[in-house]
Formats: structure tokens, sequence, C-alpha cells
């Protein structure tokens, strides 16, 4: 049976910080909302949901506005900001090579809707991974383990390995027990995730399917 490696996607398979970027501040815009400067969008782009990234900028946000908020944002993406998304160079050969090998599945914290419409837009065949896992398909987003749990448990056997580029990804994977592979083609500062000691750090994607080279001899 081939061993089962849980992938984040934004910022770990694709470069989607356009996408999201552009997103927000259309909701925020058709909403009455200023638009957030890039930049800050950009840094609170580290792997926290959406309503803890709009709560950033606006604390004092109702309950109600937030809810359309978030919707908005996330038809947005899905018809009109996807086409934004760009595969993280290497990403498209590295899972060729690791699903020889491995299953391979996507947990994220976007929804299963919008992890399809940014792969195709990033021009990765959904049908690489043997399933995907949107955060509407669990009961909580990471940084709680119920996305690696639920593919765990679709697949019958224990991961391998949680492949992420956040701090988020990494409580994750150390709650559900897996190790984490970190990659640093995310927001979150090499500091920051050197600090939190993840199993393993690689510059990006491209070098996975070395370093899983690497565990198998060992093991």
């Amino acid at each position: 049976m081939k061993p089962l490696i849980c992938f984040d996607m934004d910022e770990t398979l694709i470069y989607s910080d356009k996408t999201h970027i552009k997103a927000f501040n259309r909701a925020f815009s058709k909403n009455g909302l200023k638009k957030i400067p890039e930049k800050k969008l950009e840094s609170a782009l580290t792997g926290e949901t959406t309503d803890i990234i709009i709560k950033k900028f606006y604390p004092n946000i109702n309950k109600n506005l937030l809810k359309k908020i978030i919707k908005e944002r996330r038809d947005i993406v899905v018809k009109e900001t996807s086409k934004y998304a760009r595969a993280i160079p290497g990403a498209i050969n590295a899972l060729k090579k690791l699903k020889k090998l491995y299953r391979i599945a996507i947990i994220s914290n976007c929804i299963h809707k919008e992890i399809l419409a940014l792969l195709k837009g990033a021009g990765i065949n959904h049908k690489l991974f043997d399933k995907i896992i949107g955060k509407d398909e669990v009961r909580h987003a990471k940084p709680y383990p119920d996305e690696i749990f639920k593919a765990e448990k679709l697949f019958h056997e224990k991961a391998f390995c949680l492949v992420g580029d956040s701090l988020w990804d990494i409580k994750a994977a150390r709650m559900a027990k897996v190790r984490i592979i970190t990659v640093l083609t995310g927001n979150t500062k090499k500091e920051k995730l050197i600090k939190a000691r993840p199993d393993y750090i690689i510059n990006s994607i491209e070098y996975l399917p070395k370093l899983l080279q690497k565990i198998g001899d060992k093991n």
C-alpha cells in the first residue's frame, strides 16, 4: 500500500497571494469598506482562515457583514481571480514523481470549490490528487487536525507526513501526530518556522522527492 502524503495548497503548491488579495479588496469595496494596501494583505496571508484575516483589519465588523464578505470573497475567487494563481516552480513535476510512490491528498483552509478553481488557474490537474479536502468538509479548519484526520479516515491509514508552509500547518500536524515538512515559499518568516521546529525544512516543493528518498533510505 502506498503511504499517504497530505499537502497544504496555498503557497505550498501554488502562488495564490494575488488571487486572494484581489478577492478580499473587491469584496471590501462591494460592501463599502476601504481597500487594504496589498503589502499589508499579503503579510496577513499566513494560512489563517478568512474570518480571522478580515478581523485583523476590521476588528469591530458586524457579524452579518462578516458572513456576507466571506461568501462574496469566496465567490470572487472561484469566478474571477483564480486565474491569477500560478504553480510553484517544480510543483507539477514533483507531484507526478510522488504519485508513483505515494497517495496524495490536498488539505486546505479553502473550500472545495475554491481549491478546484485555484488548481485550474494554476494549471495543475486536480486528478493528480487522490483526494481533495476543503475546510467545508470538516468541523474545524487548520490549525485543528480535522482535515488530516479526514484524509486518514478516507485512506484507512496514518498519514506519512503533512507538507505545508505555515505555522498553522505545523500545529495541525503536531496535533495529529504526523511528521511535518515545511516549505519556505509562503509568507511566514523563516525564523518563525525554524522556531516552531518542524521535522524538516526545504526551500520549496521542488526538493520534496529527494528529501522523501533520503527519509526512506534512513528507514
